[in-house]
């Protein structure tokens, strides 16, 4: 109120002096006109120009000033940064002051600091809280070190208690040693604020290998074959007396040697001791034998490379073997001729069909005619005099029980599956028979061979023919079984397939076509398989009709089935309805 009161008192009183200046000045003008020489009166009674009446000045009224920092430790600078002060000015302006001074800068005592701010001769005060540090103490969290190992800061807790009877970690402390330097107890002092406290560490021996023992635990070895790592028992003994198994130990030579007793080097840094393990010679433990060609007619000799020998050793790995004998290699009676297959010491035995001398004669043939769609196959199968071609079976195969079979050796399309059976067995011993086929209508003869497969799965081999007169294909059949006529023309495969759109949206119920062009147009296989990631979400069906169920994601695969392995994807988001 007094501060108001005196306000408007200069307020009136500076009014007063505005009112009265421009009167004492004209009278003072007035006198100095007259004193002049040789101005008359009458100018000097002309009236002067005013001047501009000068701004009130401008000062700082009251201060507020607040401290956002906690208790602070006795002897501590007070923080600046967390004091803020504001002036309000005599026209009513409120700012924040920057050039104040305080009437202490130091927190000076526990309890309650009181410390003055002033600026341009107006002051305030503000209370800043102090306390004293009543104490330190500390801990390593690990367990023993090694002599010469630092200490880990991240591992020491420094604890602090203060006056007013709070606490807290604290990082900023004095550590002078942090190296464990004896075995045993090692103390470390820690200083913080004037306070000391001590905690220990207890040391231990640098770690060292001593000694280093090893043994072999494995079988013998082949000369050549390479020991494994872990039927090595390598233990290493320590400068602290304890004993480890290791497994980063080097080992040398690699390989066995010789027969008999190999020694091995084994180091682990500059320790080395030796293993011995025995080398045994590469033999070969049994055999087994297994005859590929056809039946040979009688007298013939058995070619060593429709036999397949594979031998066993004593090292329990197998390998095919060329180096065999027989122990008749010429087939003499008609039916089934059992021949040794002798290698090294170990034996086995094959079974070579003998058959007479073929007799091709067309008059007494088994004759079949069979179709697959526009194709039309012809068959004409010599039968001796004394077989019973009533005996002999010609069928019709579908062509998707050999197709991965034809897959695996041409890229046709264009082919024809037959399956010849014997329903007497002894109709065996008339092998080989002649046989003729027809060309098939389209079919080209420059491309057109003859495979023989005894499992549908994979061919055992392309047959040697030639064309006869008559434009039929002739050739021997060593073997009943399936045979298939095809056109060996190049295949054309899927190089692309471009979808419409490659993210779809449905509702729970709606259903999508997928509609796929092949490129290029001419591929010779255009079928297609449609997959649903998810069938719970949608279903697809073979003609790309997609189905959604549920609310969800699926991505539904578009695969080519020519072998090409081009696919492409559809993202099938389902929505609610």
């Amino acid at each position: 109120m007094e501060h108001r009161k005196s306000r408007k008192k200069s307020r009136k009183k500076s009014r007063k002096i505005r009112y009265r200046l421009p009167v004492l000045m004209g009278v003072l003008f007035a006198a100095a006109m007259v004193a002049r020489p040789g101005v008359s009166a009458s100018a000097a009674k002309a009236t002067p120009t005013p001047k501009p009446t000068p701004a009130p000045e401008r000062k700082v009224a009251t201060l507020t000033a607040v401290y956002t920092g906690k208790t602070e430790l006795v002897g501590h600078a007070i923080d600046l940064k967390k004091l803020t002060v504001m002036g309000l000015y005599t026209d009513g302006s409120y700012e924040k002051i920057t050039g104040y001074a305080l009437s202490e800068y130091v927190i000076t005592k526990a309890g309650s600091n009181e410390i003055k701010v002033s600026y341009d001769g107006v002051s305030t005060s503000i209370v800043i809280e102090g306390k004293k540090l009543s104490g330190i103490y500390a801990y390593y969290k690990q367990g023993e070190l090694t002599v010469g190992e630092q200490l880990k800061k991240s591992e020491i807790m420094v604890w602090a208690t203060y006056s007013d009877g709070s606490g807290e970690e604290i990082t900023d402390y004095a550590l002078p040693n942090n190296v464990v330097k004896e075995v045993g107890a090692n103390t470390f002092v820690v200083s913080y604020e004037g306070k000391n406290t001590t905690f220990t560490v207890m040391g231990k021996k640098v770690k060292l290998p001593k000694e280093i023992y090893a043994y072999y635990t494995g079988p013998s070895l082949i000369v050549g074959s390479a020991p494994k790592r872990s039927d090595f028992n390598v233990t290493v003994v320590y400068n602290d007396n304890t004993i480890e198994s290791i497994s980063d130990f080097e080992v040398s030579p690699s390989v066995v040697q010789k027969e008999g007793e190999n020694k091995f080097l084994i180091s682990k840094g500059e320790l080395t001791t030796e293993a011995k393990l025995t080398g045994i010679a590469k033999t070969i433990e049994s055999i087994t034998a297994e005859y590929t060609g056809f039946p040979l007619v009688i007298g013939t000799t058995v070619n060593k490379d429709d036999i397949r020998v594979v031998a066993t050793y004593n090292d329990n790995s197998k390998d095919t073997v060329k180096s065999f004998t027989l122990s008749s290699p010429v087939v003499y009676q008609i039916g089934d001729n059992v021949i040794t297959v002798f290698c090294d010491k170990a034996t086995a035995t094959i079974k070579v069909r003998g058959v007479e001398g073929e007799i091709v004669d067309f008059n007494k043939a088994v004759e079949a005619t069979l179709k697959d769609g526009a194709a039309s196959l012809d068959i004409r199968i010599a039968m001796n005099e004394k077989a019973d071609r009533n005996m002999v079976t010609v069928r019709k195969l579908s062509q998707a029980l050999v197709k991965k079979a034809m897959q695996r050796i041409v890229n046709t399309d264009r082919f024809l599956a037959v399956d010849i059976s014997f329903d007497d067995p002894e109709l065996a011993l008339f092998l080989p028979m002649t046989v003729r086929v027809s060309v098939p209508e389209g079919y080209q003869k420059e491309d057109f061979a003859v495979f023989y497969t005894t499992n549908r799965k994979t061919i055992m081999a392309q047959m040697n023919g030639s064309f006869q007169k008559d434009g039929t294909y002739e050739f021997k059949m060593f073997q009943p079984g399936t045979y298939i006529i095809a056109d060996c023309s190049k295949k054309i495969y899927v190089e692309e397939i471009i979808l419409d759109k490659e993210e779809v949206s449905l509702a729970v119920g709606k259903s999508y076509s997928i509609r796929p062009v092949i490129h290029p147009f001419e591929a010779t296989n255009q079928e297609l398989s449609y997959t649903s990631s998810r069938p719970q979400i949608a279903t697809v069906s073979e003609d790309g009709l997609v189905t959604a169920h549920s609310v969800g994601s699926t991505v539904i695969t578009v695969e080519a089935q020519d072998g090409s392995g081009k696919t492409e994807y559809v993202l099938l988001r389902v929505t609610k309805k």
